[in-house]
């Protein structure tokens, strides 16, 4: 297994897992948390760590705007150690924030994951445009994303772009944009780099949040084989 975090449930299983990418905050706390979160909703996790040196920060930025690159290898290194496992399913998702999200899209995108949870994946203007999402989208996997309408890092325009191309494929596609919710609206980070984020004009949005959740739940019950969820407010999470 490559470096990071592992939270396994309750239980024998074998439980499907899922692949958390982190956002451009690294290996936190509020991460590690959320990776708890879904293993007690009955999912097996693994947040492999993408920067471990100097150098895995900078093939990680460049993988990043390549789309390409010792990123996405760490995330598929990632996802066949999780399907080896006994106590896995071999069913495996992919669940990205902010820069993650754009991994995540990406590698839903390839036929990489059985599904995909983007939470305002990064979406670089100009890439939205219908033949470089059909390249994009080449071997796509079931997609549940949800994004904020306050967003002032990703344009809903671009959104509205992503939307329309992922529906075009015929996968199945839960979209939602939060009209109140800002970037980073699952985030639930305190001290220092909690402070950072409200300076940045970006907020937890509660409901938001467990909304969001809800239907990942729901999605990922549906397309890996989870528990049913219960609705609840309980069922809320967070990462940035």
């Amino acid at each position: 297994m490559h470096p990071g975090h592992t939270s396994v449930p309750a239980g024998d299983g074998p439980f499907p897992g899922v692949v958390v990418v982190h956002d451009a905050y690294g290996m936190t706390a509020e991460l590690r948390r959320v990776c708890d979160h879904l293993a007690a909703n009955g999912y097996l996790v693994h947040a492999p760590s993408l920067y471990q040196r100097g150098r895995c920060l900078r093939q990680t930025f460049a993988s990043f705007v390549a789309d390409q690159g010792p990123a996405y290898d760490r995330l598929e290194e990632a996802r066949a150690a999780l399907a080896a496992r006994p106590d896995c399913t071999g069913r495996v998702g992919v669940m990205g924030f902010c820069l993650g999200g754009r991994f995540a899209l990406v590698a839903a995108g390839r036929g990489m994951f059985d599904a995909a949870a983007v939470n305002y994946g990064l979406l670089p203007a100009g890439k939205q445009e219908p033949a470089e999402l059909a390249r994009m989208l080449s071997a796509p996997c079931p997609v549940v994303a949800s994004y904020g309408g306050r967003d002032k890092v990703v344009d809903v325009a671009e959104v509205d772009k992503l939307r329309a191309g992922l529906e075009r494929t015929g996968i199945p596609v839960d979209l939602k944009v939060y009209p109140e919710a800002t970037h980073s609206f699952l985030a639930q980070y305190t001290g220092a780099l909690g402070m950072l984020i409200r300076i940045q004009g970006m907020s937890h949005d509660p409901a938001a949040s467990a909304d969001a959740w809800e239907r990942t739940f729901a999605f990922f019950a549906e397309h890996l084989g989870g528990p049913t969820p219960a609705a609840s407010p309980s069922a809320e999470g967070g990462a940035a």
